[in-house]
């Protein structure tokens, strides 16, 4: 059931071209965008025409068949969702531009089936018969999405209004492609009609897998790796190409359907799961990333993960089937570049002119913004803490961390949202709320 919809929130800053992760005549079509925007990439400007807003809100009973899920969702956004065939032929013509679009389509509709999760693939089902949008379009659209992002994510410790202090999770979503700014939703889960939310997840119409999402105790989010390890070597470039290709004909799950997995497990379902499961929490996660021999590990594209209990944030540099952990219970941030050998990652883009995507600038912007972020934040928390000893010279015994609409303010700061910001939200992982949460229907500074 859609609840109200949208309403004015606060202004951003406007900046260049933040990394997104799009084939090499998109990336194109960007970098003309990004020159004419560049004159005024560090002024402010006043949002206009429909941004920011909240995301239209609706609400997804899972104890309904699969089948039965969306029409709500359908019916608010038919329009934009028949877009889609749009979008396949703009992406498609850009990744294979060799092959007619025509023939295309023939192979996505002979062999782009379904997902592998059947609960998911169902929920697809209902989704194209609701729109009338071809289940292999809707199918492509949910195993390519998480490949085509470019994303900031993190958590960030405030007071908590008693004392105490929580951590919250924030993140944005860059990408090009603005039909997919108007299908921003925000999805409320709940396990019986009328019954209270479980978990809420910030993503596009018709996408079933979870790319943000957050419930009591855990908040997640994933991010788009453009750098994987051995890139280059044949076994392993074979390999990887395998597991795309296992996930694109339904064989393997994508990464956005095993989150999903961690924030809506059947478990969490039922009052009293009979067979003693209950749903993974924050640290059964964490160590099954953090094991050496990835046996519990997901095979996974290359991407970037970041988790929160409420009380420490980590984020996974994460590979096909290996990860890198790091946590905190301070602040953290992750963009879309690895913590350690950047200088590497942007000498082996450099000298491989060839590929689809600008690593080089890919990399370069995404360190950019990690680093603007952590500037933003270290000086958030000097103001504060000038602040809390001269309220304490005062008696006010007030503590000197930020506060939940100082996390709003950062996260909203150039670069960390910029032209390329589809959304943006924080997270309370300790509540399994979403504290505030943006769509830009039209890019930052549009005129």
């Amino acid at each position: 059931m859609p609840v109200t919809q949208s309403q004015t929130g606060q202004t951003a800053s406007t900046g260049r071209y933040a990394s997104s992760s799009v084939p090499d005549a998109v990336a194109t079509t960007i970098g003309e965008g990004t020159a004419r925007k560049s004159k005024v990439s560090k002024k402010r400007a006043r949002h206009r025409d429909g941004g920011p807003q909240e995301p239209p809100r609706f609400t997804v009973d899972l104890s309904l068949q699969p089948e039965q899920r969306y029409p709500e969702v359908c019916s608010a956004l038919k329009s934009e969702l028949v877009g889609l065939t749009g979008l396949f032929d703009e992406v498609m013509g850009d990744i294979i531009p060799w092959l007619p679009l025509r023939w295309a389509h023939l192979l996505c509709w002979l062999f782009l089936r379904g997902v592998h999760n059947k609960e998911e693939n169902a929920e697809i089902k209902g989704i194209s018969k609701a729109t009338g949008v071809p289940l292999y379009l809707i199918v492509c659209f949910n195993v390519l999405l998480d490949l085509l992002m470019g994303c900031s994510s993190g958590g960030a410790t405030v007071g908590d209004g008693d004392g105490g202090q929580k951590m919250l999770h924030f993140r944005t979503l860059d990408w090009d492609m603005p039909a997919l700014r108007r299908i921003v939703v925000m999805l409320d889960f709940v396990t019986e009609s009328g019954g209270p939310v479980v978990a809420s997840s910030i993503t596009y119409a018709g996408f079933v897998g979870v790319l943000t999402g957050v419930r009591k105790d855990l908040s997640l989010s994933l991010n788009f790796r453009p750098c994987r390890n051995d890139n280059g070597k044949f076994w392993s470039d074979v390999k990887y190409a395998w597991h795309l290709l296992m996930v694109l004909l339904g064989y393997r799950s994508s990464i956005a359907s095993v989150l999903r997995g961690y924030l809506l497990s059947d478990s969490m379902r039922l009052p009293i799961d009979p067979n003693g499961l209950r749903a993974p929490d924050y640290t059964d996660i964490v160590q099954s990333f953090a094991a050496r021999e990835g046996s519990h590990m997901p095979t996974s594209t290359a991407c970037y993960l970041c988790f929160c209990s409420g009380t420490e944030t980590t984020v996974v540099e994460k590979d096909r089937v290996t990860a890198q952990v790091r946590s905190s219970s301070d602040f953290v941030v992750i963009t879309n570049n690895d913590e350690e050998d950047l200088s590497t990652h942007n000498e082996r883009a450099e000298q491989d002119s060839t590929r689809a995507l600008d690593l080089a600038e890919i990399v370069g912007e995404a360190r950019e913004r990690k680093q603007c972020a952590e500037e933003n934040w270290r000086r958030l928390r000097g103001e504060n803490t000038t602040a809390s000893q001269s309220r304490r010279m005062n008696n006010d015994l007030t503590n000197n961390l930020p506060n939940s609409a100082d996390v709003v303010t950062l996260v909203q700061q150039y670069p960390t949202t910029n032209e390329m910001t589809h959304f943006a939200c924080v997270m309370d992982p300790q509540e399994g709320t979403v504290v505030w949460c943006r769509r830009w229907v039209t890019p930052v500074g549009a005129r």
